[in-house]
């Protein structure tokens, strides 16, 4: 039986639903449970051909993150334009349907996955992830309105990151920690994070939003 052959239009429509694909099973059972043979069964492929997109799942995983930071740009602007909200209610909503990946369908690497792919990449591969993470980063604090160096964009999506990962982390990857004050830790970094912003945007005695009654 030959091959089949596929044209540039279809091996770039196979390539986005493999990465769509990964977006999708990241956010909801985590890159572990994530297998190539279930990509491939997905999108309707060989395993031969996937190798033919990405050397490894790993490089796929890392795609993965990459393409969702427009769409994750597209939905703060869209919260930043909604006139019900303040800055910090839209900032407020964004890190957490962020953090809490597996509801809202955004792709959120545990330790032990993060370890994994880093382990995979090349030093230029990493340094490009590196630099594609600060724009994305920059970009996030300007659309929430923090002026051009305000806030350090690597200490601000660190901070965020290190949130997202051990609420994920918890407890399997962090038993030692407590699962029940899991959320009541979310909302303590959250205030923290975004006690930062509004310093940098509002100034160090501006008030503060009241209370969300829903937290």
């Amino acid at each position: 039986m030959s091959r089949k052959a596929y044209s540039p239009q279809q091996r770039a429509d196979v390539r986005a639903a493999l990465v769509q694909t990964a977006v999708r099973s990241i956010a909801g059972q985590g890159m572990v449970h994530t297998t190539i043979d279930m990509l491939c069964k997905e999108a309707g492929i060989s395993k031969t051909f996937f190798y033919t997109f990405f050397p490894s799942k790993e490089e796929l995983m890392l795609e993965a993150l990459l393409y969702q930071q427009p769409r994750l740009l597209e939905r703060a602007r869209a919260l930043m334009d909604d006139p019900t909200l303040t800055w910090r209610q839209a900032f407020r909503q964004f890190v957490l349907e962020c953090t809490y990946g597996a509801q809202s369908g955004v792709a959120v690497l545990s330790i032990p996955e993060e370890q994994e792919v880093y382990h995979c990449l090349s030093a230029e591969r990493f340094a490009a992830f590196q630099q594609a993470q600060l724009a994305f980063f920059s970009q996030l604090l300007e659309i929430f309105g923090a002026p051009a160096g305000s806030v350090d964009p690597k200490f601000f999506g660190s901070a965020a990151l290190a949130m997202m990962m051990v609420y994920k982390g918890i407890p399997k990857d962090l038993p030692f920690l407590f699962p029940e004050a899991a959320d009541a830790m979310v909302q303590f970094q959250l205030d923290a994070l975004t006690d930062v912003l509004a310093r940098a945007i509002d100034g160090p005695s501006a008030p503060a939003d009241p209370p969300d009654p829903s937290h």
